[in-house]
Formats: C-alpha cells, structure tokens, sequence
C-alpha cells in the first residue's frame, strides 16, 4: 500500500501540468519540447567554448522563451517556473552537450533537428490551448503560435550575436503556419483536441526537418542598391 501511495505522489508530482491539457500526453511532449530547445540552445554556442555556467543561460533562455510568452499572453500560470521538471529537462540537455560536445557536433544540422521538435510541440501547444480554451479567431490562433514556436530561437541567436533563423531565409514560420491551420481544420472535423495537437505537431516538425534536410527556401528579396 505504501508503495502506491509513493507512486501516486510522485506522478500527481511529476504531470503537475496535466490538468491544463486534455490529457498528460500534452505535458509530457511539452516537457520533450523544452529539452529540445534545451539542446538546440547548448549546441548553438558550443563554438564560443562556454563554461557550463554560460550553456545553462543560453540553454534556459532558449527553453523557456517561448513558453513564458505563451503563457504571459494566454494569461495563464507560468509552468515552466513553477514545475521543477522543466528545470530538469534543461538541466540534463546542457549536461550531456557539456560533457559530449565532440559527438553532438558530428552533424552539423543536430542543432537544427532540435530546434525543429521544439518549434512543432510549442508552437503545437500554444495554438492548442489558444484554439480550444479561448476560441480566437484562427488568424490570432496563427499569431500566437508563431510567437510561442520562435521566441526560444529568436532569443538564443541574439543573445549570441548570430543570424536569426527565422531571418535567413529558412522555412520556419511556413510550418509554424500549416501546422496551426492543420490543428483548426482537424478539430473543426471533429476529431478532438488531442488529434489536433498531434497534426499540429507532426505537420510542422516534419515540414520543418524536410526543408533543413532538402534546403528548401523561398525566394528572397535581391539586394536593392540605394540611389544617392
């Protein structure tokens, strides 16, 4: 019996935040986003040879950027600086970068993977929560999970001094997009708020990872000479 009861704290500890998705399935894939952001923010400035101290900034910064936004506009709890897990999740990301760096930087595009599973499970989650518990419309549902998906990256390349994905003409925000378009029309559907989420998740992400691997990119403004 006492071991039960143990379990039974320890879970209602850990889904702390299941009662603000419909199912612990959002947290837990919410937990997976932000140690993928973790990762992609340790293995961005792995080539300024940081100490731990200065991975876990850029790291935390990364993670928790987006959420903070989402949940400051949503007007909702800021989990991230309440539930202890998320804090581990950064943590154990910025100690494996640290202590294997050499084998993280084996593909030179792993940080870019990250980055991708973030951008799909916040930008997933944001326009869940915002499509389903306050009914925007879907053009703010659109705005608010591009805000919520990109803040984390936006903020890591500043903070380092380095072009901003979503500024070089990379596919990042069209993902962001489509996968929030997908979540309404699957919903709208009628399939529910969890097959929603999950076509959000899988349209972007895996929209995001075909254009880092294929290079795809839309064409760009040519540089326009100023008259005098």
């Amino acid at each position: 019996m006492l071991l039960f009861d143990f379990f039974d704290v320890l879970t209602s500890r850990f889904f702390y935040a299941a009662d603000t998705f419909p199912s612990r399935f959002f947290y837990v894939l919410d937990l997976f986003g932000t140690m993928s952001f973790a990762f992609s923010g340790a293995i961005r400035v792995i080539d300024r040879s940081p100490d731990i101290v200065g991975m876990l900034i850029l790291a935390s910064a990364t993670a928790v950027g987006g959420a903070v936004l989402r949940d400051t506009i949503l007007n909702r709890d800021v989990i991230v600086m309440i539930d202890p897990m998320y804090s581990v999740m950064i943590l154990l990301s910025v100690i494996v970068t640290f202590f294997f760096p050499s084998k993280l930087l084996r593909s030179d595009k792993l940080f870019q993977y990250f980055d991708a599973v973030g951008l799909g499970v916040f930008s997933g989650v944001t326009a869940s929560v915002a499509w389903g518990t306050f009914q925007m419309n879907p053009i703010s549902v659109i705005m608010i999970a591009c805000f919520g998906g990109c803040a984390g990256g936006v903020v890591r390349d500043l903070v380092i001094q380095k072009p901003t994905v979503i500024l070089s003409n990379e596919l990042v925000v069209t993902p962001v997009i489509l996968g929030a378009i997908s979540l309404m029309v699957t919903e709208s559907l009628g399939y529910g708020e969890l097959a929603g989420f999950i076509a959000a998740v899988l349209v972007c992400t895996t929209l995001r990872i075909i254009a880092i691997i294929t290079n795809l990119r839309f064409p760009r403004i040519m540089q326009v000479e100023k008259h005098q």
